[in-house]
């Protein structure tokens, strides 16, 4: 009974080592990589004063959010500053085939918005597409 007792333990213990070290051998998954990799591009660019960027990766799809706050009070200032941070935002989703993307840009007061529309972009929210338009 007593070496039972002890077989018990010694399995007790390696479950919870191997729980552990499985625990700590993740980092931080794909999402959050790249969530950190958008945000840290977006705020590069002149004229971000915040990031916001929301990446779902599952069997369901890949769908990206981006929501910048700018500098700028008005729709032109907003438009470019917008024009500028689209490049690097989307540099960095390179690693993914596909995805549905959306993206605008607020005043700090949230009064005034631009989207990508204002850059002459009509190509839906299809990843790709963006990248194709804005990655030329």
């Amino acid at each position: 009974m007593r070496r039972l007792h002890t077989v018990v333990r010694v399995l007790a213990l390696g479950l919870v080592v191997l729980g552990l070290s499985a625990c700590m051998a993740k980092g931080p998954s794909t999402a959050d990589r790249l969530e950190n990799d958008m945000h840290e591009a977006a705020m590069s660019v002149a004229g971000i004063e915040s990031a916001e960027v929301d990446v779902i990766l599952n069997t369901s799809g890949k769908f990206i959010t981006v929501k910048l706050v700018g500098s700028s009070y008005d729709e032109a200032g907003l438009t470019k500053i917008l024009g500028d941070a689209l490049p690097p935002i989307l540099a960095t989703t390179e690693e993914l085939e596909s995805g549905s993307f959306a993206i605008g840009i607020f005043s700090p007061d949230d009064a005034v918005s631009a989207g990508a529309g204002t850059l002459g972009y009509s190509g839906g929210k299809s990843l790709s597409r963006f990248r194709e338009f804005f990655l030329k």
